[in-house]
């Protein structure tokens, strides 16, 4: 068994999709995985954004001075996601440019 651990497993050869085809055969680079990720990432961010928006909304309309504060709070955490967001999507755009790297964004 420790035989096992020292060499490590490759998971790559045997993980499988769904066609059963190795994973190794389909994502040659990690940069494969990541390019699919990102953008799916940024999907769920914008769905997550709009969520505490929403969340925040029913707060200030149903809470009181305490849900207020409280809906301030969300929709102030909310505007910062979006920011952060999306000046990561603009630093990997001006990256692109510079570089003329193939990032699918």
């Amino acid at each position: 068994m420790s035989s096992l651990i020292a060499q490590g497993v490759d998971l790559g050869a045997s993980l499988t999709l769904g066609d059963g085809r190795a994973v190794k055969d389909v994502y040659k680079t990690p940069a494969d995985l990541v390019n699919l990720i990102v953008p799916n990432m940024f999907v769920l961010g914008g769905v997550v954004i709009m969520g505490m928006t929403i969340l925040a909304g029913f707060k200030y309309m149903g809470g009181g001075t305490k849900g207020t504060q409280e809906a301030y709070e969300i929709f102030k955490n909310a505007v910062i996601g979006f920011v952060i967001m999306f000046a990561a999507y603009w630093v990997v755009q001006i990256i692109k440019i510079l570089t003329g790297a193939d990032i699918p964004l």
